[in-house]
């Protein structure tokens, strides 16, 4: 029993050890955004110019097929898309944090959760070029965001709390059984049709009001969207996130101490 203590202690010592590596980890990051747009003119803010596309021609679509204003559609589809975005791959990129950096993991002598960093930290950085488009929608449309906008500062912590456990959790497991890269994009896929980002949570009604009561990505979708629109995220929101990120921890945490020593021989 003291073992397994001692092992999960270990777990969190590599979680704080990871955090000091934040030079190197912030460096790779923005590699990683770079490489993904090298020999490319505009570079990253081909993300910026994708959500302009979607906001323009989805927005007009779907907005005229539902019958809202634009004025109320194109900002709930922006943040919407935009944070789908980010939670997408913290989850799809979450499982190849140790897969795709096998040789690393082999030869350098850093704790594993530099991998895990990386990855929100590039995903910051491309929120970060993707908020250019939401910040036009809000002078566009006149939205005012404050003062509850401070509500996204907490909102995103607790999205990157679940991103650490999500990666170290997720990559743990498809080191061992590969199947699960191809399961997780596929599942990704369909939980975007289920989510409300095309349409609103409210037009959901009898029994599928369980694609928004029983979805965890609507939750985390609804903790930084509202704020991001003037608005408060409910009571209930709040809870279930939280609720969802302690049980997350409280599961990754003994497997991946369990685990983690033989992930170099998996990888």
């Amino acid at each position: 029993m003291r073992t397994v203590g001692l092992n999960m202690l270990d777990v969190l010592l590599e979680i704080r050890d990871g955090w000091r590596w934040r030079e190197l980890w912030m460096t790779l990051g923005w590699r990683d955004v770079q490489t993904r747009h090298r020999r490319s003119r505009i570079g990253p803010f081909w993300n910026t110019l994708s959500l302009a596309f979607v906001a323009t021609c989805i927005g007009t679509l779907y907005g005229g097929i539902m019958a809202r204003p634009m004025s109320d559609y194109i900002p709930h589809l922006v943040t919407g898309y935009m944070i789908w975005g980010f939670l997408q791959a913290l989850v799809v990129e979450g499982k190849d944090s140790f897969a795709s950096n096998a040789a690393a993991i082999r030869e350098i002598p850093v704790p594993r959760t530099v991998y895990i960093y990386k990855l929100l930290w590039k995903n910051i950085v491309i929120l970060g070029f993707n908020s250019i488009v939401y910040l036009a929608v809000l002078a566009l449309f006149r939205v005012w965001p404050f003062p509850n906008i401070v509500l996204v500062l907490p909102a995103l912590a607790i999205v990157l709390l679940n991103g650490i456990w999500v990666g170290l959790l997720l990559g743990l497991i498809n080191v061992r059984y590969r199947d699960l890269g191809q399961l997780v994009p596929n599942a990704m896929r369909l939980a975007f049709f289920v989510t409300p980002i095309l349409w609103y949570p409210e037009d959901a009604t009898g029994f599928r009001t369980v694609f928004v009561d029983f979805n965890p990505f609507y939750y985390f979708i609804e903790i930084l969207r509202a704020p991001l629109l003037g608005q408060s995220p409910s009571t209930l929101v709040w809870g279930v996130t939280l609720a969802i990120t302690l049980i997350g921890w409280g599961i990754m945490v003994p497997v991946y101490a369990h685990w983690r020593r033989r992930i170099a021989f998996w990888v």
